[in-house]
């Protein structure tokens, strides 16, 4: 599976290289860049159904891939990947096409594709920046404005940041002691709302503003 994009050929192989683990003496060969060939797959949830950055609407569906065991590990739900999108099938494998961006929505067992799958090609980040919810989200504005999940999936995560990736997290500052209720004790149930947001809940309320002390 494929089409377009960049192909260059030097940095993307150095970096598929660099991700393949554990490939030395007396151990498994190391698949080809690019192409995983003859690569072991993946001995638990095998395949990865992915969202191609593909925003044409007859796209508009998941795109199922094999795992490489390398990948593994970092091929999670909601981390960036690159697939070959367009690849045909040849003595068994899926060779050609160009290479695309998109991120693993689930892993599964088995595929319902009746071909061979082709392999992801890469894991771009470890991060994962498509979380259930902004997937249900995105899932939900392209049904209700008749677009493609790719384009509102684009526009909803932030373009990636090696470096903020790679930067270490700090600690979460401590939570700050409750604010006095002030002018919301004058509400009836001002008191009520300050506990819940204190309490870390969401609450919903209809404000109108009662006359203050001064004229605004």
């Amino acid at each position: 599976m494929s089409t377009e994009h960049d192909q260059q050929e030097g940095p993307e192989q150095l970096a598929l290289l660099s991700g393949v683990r554990g490939a030395g003496a007396g151990k498994q060969p190391r698949a080809r860049p690019r192409t995983w060939r003859d690569a072991p797959r993946a001995s638990a949830l095998p395949v990865a159904r992915v969202l191609v950055d593909k925003g044409q609407l007859h796209l508009d569906r998941l795109f199922d891939y094999a795992v490489p065991e390398a990948l593994d590990a970092d091929a999670r739900p909601g981390v960036r990947v690159r697939v070959r999108f367009g690849a045909g099938e040849r003595g068994g494998r899926r060779e050609g096409g160009g290479l695309i961006n998109g991120f693993v929505v689930e892993r599964v067992a088995r595929s319902d594709f009746p071909g061979t799958l082709a392999p992801l090609a890469q894991v771009l980040s470890p991060e994962p920046v498509l979380t259930p919810e902004l997937l249900t989200l995105c899932r939900s504005v392209a049904d209700r404005y008749a677009g493609s999940l790719a384009d509102v999936v684009q526009l909803a995560v932030p373009p990636r940041m090696a470096r903020a990736e790679r930067a270490a997290v700090p600690e979460p500052p401590p939570r700050p002691a409750p604010p006095e209720p002030g002018g919301w004790q004058d509400y009836r149930a001002g008191a009520a709302y300050l506990d819940a947001l204190t309490g870390g809940r969401a609450p919903r309320a209809v404000w109108n503003a009662l006359p203050g002390p001064g004229w605004p």
